[in-house]
């Protein structure tokens, strides 16, 4: 059992990054292997919950996040998708490939309970198509500000993908050069300064984003792909965020009866960074609506 800290104490992320998860390496059946971090919660009838990152970025996303959750779950686990962060990278990828590791990495950790995923931005899309998918896998879904295919995007993603990815000469220079799309302008200090540190590995001499550029190649997900939802989703609009209210509605009749569109007012595309206590609630908020029914163990 691992003491979480709260969202209520002085310095949370202080805190938080004191709770550091342990490190394990799952193997799917094609033989990819996915870098997996654990929390261990407090609860042993409670659920575990899985997070999901968004495209480029990598589970040290959730470093400071995951600590929050622990209280009323039995554990908590953040994965890396395959070409990113420690995972192994593949010729091509695909949000089904994805959505399969998600599978087999919750069938592998969670010990046959039936997770609740959590995923933000392409992760929240690859969260949706595991759960629908998948049904009797996993009890909810939670998608933050997961857009849908958006032609504004496609120049910028097919640049990214014909360029070898950044490399700077030092770290420190790697780290003063991190970017995330959209920008960001207000992330607590101490969170800033985890993800860039954990964004960079070296490569001979030269130090590289933890992402294969080929990530931006995956096809894109339109509202057709969108099924009727058969266990209980929540699909967060950021009111600053990519999802606006057309995209929103076309989503919330795709899911049906379970599906729920909740804006959060004021919040921004990357809420896990520039409102973090906030997605924290949201996500105790929709793990505790689940907290006494079944998850199948």
């Amino acid at each position: 059992m691992t003491t979480a800290p709260t969202a209520a104490c002085e310095d949370p992320w202080r805190s938080a990054y004191a709770v550091p998860p342990v490190t394990e390496r799952v193997v799917t059946a094609d033989g990819t292997g996915i870098a997996v971090s654990l929390w261990h919660g407090g609860d042993p009838r409670g659920h575990d919950v899985m997070l999901v990152h968004g495209g480029a970025a990598q589970r040290h996303w959730w470093d400071h996040l995951g600590p929050l959750l622990l209280h009323g779950t039995r554990k908590v686990v953040a994965l890396d998708l395959s070409g990113h962060g420690d995972s192994d990278h593949r010729e091509a990828y695909t949000i089904a490939t994805w959505s399969g590791e998600v599978l087999h990495v919750a069938h592998t950790m969670c010990e046959g309970r039936r997770p609740i995923l959590v995923g933000h931005s392409m992760g929240g899309l690859v969260a949706v198509d595991a759960a629908q998918r998948n049904p009797d896998a996993f009890t909810a879904v939670m998608a933050l500000d997961s857009p849908l295919q958006r032609a504004e995007a496609a120049e910028r993603r097919r640049k990214i993908a014909s360029r070898p990815v950044k490399s700077y000469s030092s770290r420190d220079d790697a780290i003063e050069g991190y970017k995330t799309y959209p920008p960001v302008d207000a992330v607590p200090p101490q969170v800033w300064e985890h993800i860039t540190r954990a964004a960079y590995r070296k490569v001979d001499d030269r130090w590289a984003l933890r992402f294969d550029p080929r990530i931006y190649q995956r096809p894109q997900v339109s509202a057709e792909a969108i099924a009727t939802a058969r266990i209980p989703t929540w699909w967060i609009q950021a009111e600053r965020g990519f999802v606006d209210d057309a995209m929103a509605q076309r989503i919330r009749t795709k899911l049906g009866p379970a599906g729920s569109i909740v804006r959060l007012p004021a919040a921004t595309h990357h809420l896990l960074l520039e409102q973090p206590l906030a997605a924290a609630w949201l996500i105790r908020l929709f793990v505790n609506q689940h907290r006494h029914g079944t998850d199948g163990a």
